[in-house]
């Protein structure tokens, strides 16, 4: 008899219930499961539906997004499946057997069917019937978790999709390992530290990336035969809120957990934070180190493994008796636990949370401290402490002393001569030492100094080399006062080379991140120590403004206003104390310039303040002024004059100010143009001319001297190429050129030039294209393609072309982007770009579109349209923007109008009648005042 089909999932109340009451069984022991759900207090429909899923569960812990996609050497789960895939083909690969199988979901190991990857995949399917709301949703946040992260310690996800079934699927890096707790079997307690090391370092990128993991146990940390840690499964992983208190708890959610390495805040249900991983971390490096658990090892529910971490203090672990401790080297290794090992533990541990170390990468600095002989943070530094840590460090030394001392009391001339041949040996030591910091000081400041926004062949190598340097040097000294500021400035010149925003750099802002996060912890330690310190004050100031770069660059504008924040307050207390400096003055400036950007910055993407940022870069473009007046050959006045006069001509651009607008850029072209002459050669330097000579450009087009711009425009794009070729690796100046093509495509278009407009943005898209390919981790070419991609087809459909690009690139796209247009926060943006699609689709041949597609594109042109009039409307004093708003309804009035929709020409009347206003409020630049005379269909 066929066995009763399982009940169709409920409404989500429903689910609910099932979850909750599934979770809580899966924590029993398979055996007492039956019992427990025969005495719950649920609806039949529900206990149904939990029998079912209990009938595919394999293992007590286990489900389909804790099953770590890997296989373990002697530990295979093999269990029946529902269906056999071997030889079934995914996308590219081909499914060779399977790997295990969870209550949820399979893993199945594979390989490339084209050969274009000759290892091996693991490949993670959902169960049919596990495709719930709550389930999809985990399986999507686990491959969300692991596309974001990019670490050697992180199985990588390599590709996603769906099975010919319909069930969704993704592949991951195949990693054949054992669990880090097996592995340790045998190792001695370095190589041990080394395996956590490595593991710290996985988490820590992984925080850095705004994931927790939330299930750090031996199952989920793989170590491969050749010694390398693998951090798998963040099914249940976490996003932190980088405006939330680290320290606080910033999250609350469901509650899955491994009871014998959760956090007490996890089995409360409270709000999670990094020190939920690091309490985890705890537990595992202590089961590492020990082969028990540091409490409840008597428990044999989760219930009583639930109660033993919120009640039951870890035991100390040099404390364990060998009858509790099955690793016979245990007695070897229980007194190297004693004192520093056993506090690191014990405050990884503390059940008080913010008692714990404040993130991974302390917890690994008082582990590489330990392994160096150095004082750990988790004791305190008394003086018996710290002397025997330093006579730890250098025995030949404090071997010379003792000999020395028994030379003065009578040990004889062979006890002196031999205690001057050891501290000549400690002595050497110590000059070894110092020239390798001497060299790791050279290879930064002096050989970079030399390339740097130069060429860029070479410094892969530098970088790696001198990281190197800095990590080892950092498991030295770290005591040493100097060398804590040698080493912040070694990470910040590595940050700026890696993806430093301001400079030329290698295109890998998230690998500049870590360096500068690095740096910053450095410097708040220094701070720490001596707070009143102006160079400590200056090293903070320096490490908040370059994350703030950072953070800009990468779009995550909080972060990058706090650290603008914490720079300003630094600043202007260096500045007021040292009034006569002109330096810091402008660094002050420069600081408080950078917050007003963020804060609000014309054309710019920003958090929208317009009222805050708008006096403040008044005040300074007043203040810089009268510095340029005052300091007229100042090189380092008139290379800041360039980006603040930039910015203050933007708010008079958009407010239709473009007679100030041109004013202020004749004095940034100016001091560009005399700053370059003090040194032509200086990469820098040029690069801000050729800056300059485009906003000239912009200014003396709109003002209506249009072939002078143009000519001017035609120079600065010859000195972009010029740059680039000069220095082919750097993706910042490959970048620039593109974004000389660009605007001068635009300015082309906006003169009706529409054959040489469609030049400039085919070249512009093909760079960025290449670019895009070359450095995929800079997320700014990602929109920047997306842009171009939709200036090029309009300019496509301009000019009459077949759209074949346009077909290829942008129709397939157009749904999703009418959907998405309320989507963001940006909602103009996001009308600007739906109305481009639109347009696309409108303007296309009919042999181009598939059915619907022109249906679709008309009514996305409504709602977009509201929404681009609203934000003119909230920004009345934003000429541009209703430039913008009138511009996009005249264009879309009379494609409608020339598909036949007789609204097309209401469009286009009320289009011309806000642009006439603008003209006659004198807030409409000349090349768009052509916009406004009649054309046809609507005469």
């Amino acid at each position: 008899m066929a066995a009763p089909t399982p009940p169709s999932p409920g409404p989500p109340s429903d689910w609910t219930a099932v979850r909750a009451l599934f979770e809580r069984l899966l924590e029993l022991p398979a055996a007492a499961r039956p019992a427990a759900l025969a005495a719950a207090d649920v609806d039949e429909a529900v206990r149904a539906e939990v029998r079912s899923l209990l009938a595919h569960d394999v293992q007590q812990d286990d489900d389909f997004l804790s099953a770590p996609a890997a296989l373990m050497d002697g530990l295979p789960v093999l269990v029946p499946a529902e269906a056999d895939r071997a030889g079934q083909r995914l996308g590219a690969w081909r499914i060779v057997g399977r790997a295990g199988s969870g209550g949820m979901g399979e893993v199945w190991r594979a390989e490339r069917a084209d050969g274009a990857y000759s290892g091996q995949v693991a490949i993670k399917v959902l169960k049919r019937g596990m495709d719930s709301a709550a389930v999809l949703a985990r399986f999507a946040q686990e491959q969300q978790a692991l596309a974001r992260l990019n670490h050697p310690h992180i199985a990588a996800l390599f590709d996603a999709g769906r099975t010919p079934d319909g069930l969704p699927y993704f592949v991951m890096e195949w990693v054949p390992g054992r669990p880090i707790d097996m592995a340790c079997t045998g190792l001695d307690l370095p190589a041990r530290l080394g395996l956590f090391l490595q593991l710290a370092d996985a988490v820590a990128h992984a925080h850095r990336n705004l994931l927790l993991h939330r299930d750090l146990k031996p199952g989920n940390v793989l170590v491969t035969p050749d010694g390398q840690v693998k951090l798998l499964d963040f099914g249940i992983a976490k996003a932190l809120d980088p405006a939330d208190d680290d320290a606080g708890g910033t999250l609350a959610g469901e509650r899955r957990y491994t009871p014998h390495y959760a956090s007490p805040e996890q089995v409360r249900g409270e709000g999670l934070s990094t020190s939920t991983d690091i309490y985890s971390l705890g537990v595992l490096l202590y089961v590492m180190l020990t082969g028990v658990r540091p409490y409840g090892r008597s428990a044999t529910s989760a219930r009583e493994a639930a109660r033993s971490v919120l009640e039951e203090p870890p035991s100390r672990p040099s404390s364990l008796p060998a009858d509790q401790v099955p690793d016979p080297q245990w007695l070897q290794h229980r007194r190297r636990l004693a004192g520093d090992l056993d506090n690191i533990l014990l405050k990884a541990l503390d059940k008080r949370r913010e008692h714990r170390y404040p993130g991974v990468d302390a917890l690994a600095d008082d582990i590489r401290a330990h392994l160096a002989g150095f004082p750990v943070s988790a004791r305190p530094p008394s003086a018996g402490y710290v002397l025997a840590r330093w006579m730890g460090r250098h025995r030949a030394l404090t071997a010379a002393l003792a000999v020395s001392v028994l030379a003065v009391t009578g040990g004889g001339a062979a006890a002196l001569w031999q205690a001057r041949r050891a501290e000549a040996e400690a002595q050497r030591a110590e000059r070894r030492f110092d020239e390798v910091r001497q060299f790791a000081r050279t290879m930064l400041f002096e050989v970079d100094t030399a390339l740097r926004d130069g060429p860029t062949a070479g410094r892969e190598r530098l970088v790696s080399t001198a990281q190197q340097y800095l990590d080892r040097l950092a498991a030295e000294r770290q005591a040493d006062v100097g060398l804590l500021r040698d080493l912040a400035e070694g990470y910040e010149r590595v940050g700026d080379i890696l993806g430093g925003a301001m400079n030329a750099n290698l295109g890998r802002p998230g690998d500049a991140t870590a360096a500068l996060a690095k740096a910053m912890a450095i410097r708040q330690r220094l701070m720490a120590l001596a707070p009143d310190d102006e160079r400590n004050q200056r090293g903070l100031f320096t490490a908040h403004e370059k994350l703030g770069d950072n953070s800009r660059a990468q779009g995550d504008l909080k972060a990058a206003a706090g650290h603008y924040e914490q720079a300003v307050g630094l600043a202007r207390r260096l500045s007021a104390a040292h009034p006569e400096d002109i330096k810091l003055n402008l660094k002050r400036m420069e600081s408080e310039r950078y917050l007003a950007s963020v804060h609000y910055w014309p054309l710019n993407t920003s958090l929208g303040d317009h009222a805050r940022a708008r006096p403040m870069v008044a005040a300074l473009a007043r203040e810089m002024r009268a510095l340029l007046a005052a300091q007229p050959g100042n090189a380092e006045v008139l290379e800041a004059a360039g980006g603040l006069l930039n910015q203050w001509s933007d708010f008079l651009r958009i407010e239709g100010d473009f007679a100030g607008t041109l004013a202020v850029q004749r004095d940034s072209h100016a001091a560009a143009v005399a700053l370059l002459a003090q040194d032509p050669a200086r990469p820098r330097w040029q690069r801000w001319l050729y800056l300059a000579e485009g906003r000239l450009a912009d200014a003396l087009i709109e003002t209506g001297d249009t072939e002078a711009g143009l000519a001017l425009w035609r120079r600065s794009v010859e000195r972009r190429e010029a740059a680039a070729r000069d220095d082919p690796a750097s993706e910042r100046a490959q970048r620039n050129v593109a974004n000389g093509y660009g605007p001068m495509a635009e300015q082309l278009a906006a003169l009706g030039r529409d054959a040489d407009a469609l030049q400039w943005y085919e070249r512009e898209n093909a760079l960025l294209r290449q670019l895009r390919e070359k450095h995929p981790q800079v997320g700014a070419l990602a929109a920047r393609l997306d842009e171009s991609d939709r200036d090029l087809a309009l300019q496509e459909a301009v000019a009459g072309r077949t759209l074949a690009l346009a077909q290829r690139r942008l129709i397939a796209r157009a749904a999703a982007a009418s959907a998405a247009v309320v989507s963001r926060a940006d909602a103009a943006l996001d009308a600007k770009y739906a109305l481009a699609h639109a347009r696309v689709l409108l303007a296309a041949p009919a042999a181009a579109l598939r059915p619907g597609e022109r249906d679709a594109a008309r009514a996305a042109v409504p709602p977009a349209l509201a929404l681009l009039d609203a934000a003119a409307a909230a920004e009345p004093f934003n000429a541009f923007l209703a430039r913008e708003a009138a511009s996009a309804r005249l264009a879309l009035g009379r494609a409608r109008a020339a598909n036949g929709d007789a609204r097309g020409c209401d469009d286009v009347r009320q289009a011309r009648a806000a642009l006439q206003a603008l003209q006659e409020r004198g807030r409409l630049a000349a090349p768009f005042q052509a916009a406004v005379m009649p054309r046809a269909p609507c005469g």
